[in-house]
């Protein structure tokens, strides 16, 4: 099935809006998450209105477990988030052209609520994370950490 033909059919409840946009792509407003073949760390979040936009995200947990982003209470709010438990947190990676470098932008997560579907890419207080963060994502350990952790 092509992305043209997923979004064509695509349910409403699985459809994010981003109150803001994402930071570069203002104008789109609807995406939806995907899985990335053959891997259970990556995903997508693919525009819904324009198809050739998709950013390859993950949850920074999985390589960061002592990730705490500080968040206005403003920006929490307008997303209708209360507690850390209403809200799911994603940073966009980004590929090297020859793919051996990853780094994952830790400074601006997308901080989702998931019960609501309301979503932003929210830029964190903490003045030790980076856009850049250096990201190993090759599975070394049996706990299923990746080399990062």
């Amino acid at each position: 099935m092509t992305i043209n033909a997923c979004l064509n059919n695509l349910n409403d409840e699985k459809v994010i809006t981003f109150l803001n946009g994402i930071l570069g792509l203002e104008d789109y407003k609807k995406y939806i998450i995907l899985d990335h073949p053959e891997s259970d760390v990556i995903k997508w979040i693919q525009s819904v209105d324009e198809p050739q936009i998709a950013l390859p995200v993950v949850n920074p947990y999985s390589f960061y477990p002592d990730y705490a982003p500080e968040i206005s209470e403003e920006d929490l709010k307008r997303l209708k988030i209360s507690s850390a438990e209403e809200a799911l947190a994603l940073c966009v990676i980004t590929i090297s052209q020859d793919t051996s470098t990853i780094t994952v932008n830790l400074k601006a997560p997308i901080i989702i609520n998931v019960s609501e579907r309301l979503a932003d890419q929210l830029i964190a207080e903490n003045a030790d994370y980076s856009i850049r963060q250096p990201l190993d994502i090759r599975r070394i350990h049996d706990d299923r950490r990746c080399k990062s952790c």
